[in-house]
């Protein structure tokens, strides 16, 4: 039987920074600043992530998303009245080019879903609104466990939704640290490493590394 794939949703399948066009417009801001606050957005988003973890104190991560924007903001002086507008952003990212016919090539004679810390709406309504909900067999949410990844309660989860083993499940993930607590896990593992980041420190190296999506496709 094929391992089943499970594709981490932003910042993998989904560019998070898309959403600094938002930024830019609604802000009436220069792209530059909207891109420092884009890229602030997203380090305190994974961070409070971590926190919230470390500290028994979750939250889905629709909160933890707000919380970020709402820390960017005020960091660089900015209005919060447009935070509900540039939230909706996050339902309207865009994938990466390669994206809807490298998941058309992976999932052609595999089970594969989206495992990812959005909660199920937010999974729910960018899924549909960029077609990878067509392309994949369920998504599932980090919010069902009442933890985020890299929480080892999230990936057992995975497993568990696909009724298989955590080794005949492989993450797929644009992320380091998604990987290393994947792999730590038992998980099989394959980094998008987009931009040529190194490994993280914290154990747990990925069994494929490819540049893309559409590289992954040929790598298995």
């Amino acid at each position: 039987m094929p391992e089943a794939l499970c594709f981490d949703m932003y910042g993998t399948l989904c560019d998070v920074s898309s959403v600094a066009d938002a930024i830019e417009r609604e802000l009436d801001v220069p792209g530059g600043l909207a891109a420092d606050v884009d890229a602030l957005w997203r380090t305190k988003q994974i961070e409070y992530a971590y926190h919230r973890g470390a500290m028994d104190r979750y939250e889905p991560f629709d909160v933890v998303t707000r919380e970020a924007l709402d820390y960017a903001l005020d960091y660089y002086g900015l209005d919060a009245g447009a935070t509900d507008t540039l939230i909706d952003a996050y339902d309207a990212l865009d994938p990466y080019p390669e994206v809807l016919d490298a998941l058309d090539a992976l999932t052609a004679d595999r089970d594969a879903v989206v495992f990812s810390n959005g909660t199920p709406a937010m999974l729910d309504r960018l899924a549909a609104n960029t077609g990878i909900d067509a392309r994949v067999d369920a998504l599932v949410s980090a919010d069902d466990v009442g933890a985020l990844k890299p929480d080892p309660a999230v990936y057992e989860h995975v497993a568990d939704e696909l009724d298989r083993p955590l080794s005949a499940c492989r993450l797929v993930s644009s992320n380091g640290w998604d990987v290393a607590g994947a792999s730590a896990t038992g998980m099989a593992t394959a980094w998008v490493n987009r931009d040529n980041d190194p490994e993280e420190r914290v154990g747990g190296d990925a069994d494929v590394i490819v540049e893309d999506l559409a590289a992954l496709a040929d790598a298995l």
